[in-house]
């Protein structure tokens, strides 16, 4: 409930961020909540670019990072940086193992991602995801449904089609 409040809330900013392979999943949720809501951004990979967007970040704004096992301690730092300089809230999305940034975050969501192979499974964590999208978009749908239909129609004015 929590977390979805916090990114529901239309007076925050919202920026999103993950790893190095845990940012697909950073993508998909950046890119459904910019559909539900206004003032969402997806931080881009690359720490050269952070500082332009620590520098845009508030109090009051949520920083979501996706950190699963390797975790990435440039993660770490620019989640202790937003906290610290701009007194944002971090959202913590990582496995049962914690990420070293759950020490810090305000909110920790742990999902299971132990496939028993070789590989880590994300498809816990994108269940998550796709729960928190949608108790997010029901919560006003009527806002959501007309935000929704006036990006379609920019989307149109693209040449996009309707049914992509």
């Amino acid at each position: 409930d929590r977390v979805c409040d916090l990114l529901a809330d239309e007076k925050r900013k919202i920026y999103v961020i993950g790893g190095r392979m845990s940012d697909t999943l950073a993508l998909h949720l950046s890119r459904h909540l910019r559909q539900i809501r206004s003032k969402v951004f997806h931080v881009p990979a690359d720490p050269e670019i952070w500082p332009e967007y620590l520098l845009r970040m508030h109090t009051r704004d949520v920083l979501f990072i996706v950190d699963f096992r390797r975790y990435q301690s440039s993660l770490s730092t620019l989640a202790q940086k937003a906290i610290e300089a701009r007194n944002v809230q971090v959202v913590l999305m990582t496995d049962q193992w914690l990420s070293p940034i759950s020490r810090q975050a305000s909110e920790v969501l742990a999902v299971p991602i132990d496939s028993g192979t070789l590989w880590d499974s994300y498809t816990g964590a994108l269940a998550l995801l796709e729960a928190l999208l949608t108790r997010i978009a029901e919560e006003n749908w009527e806002q959501t449904k007309t935000r929704i239909e006036q990006w379609d129609s920019v989307r149109m004015d693209f040449g996009e089609h309707k049914d992509d």
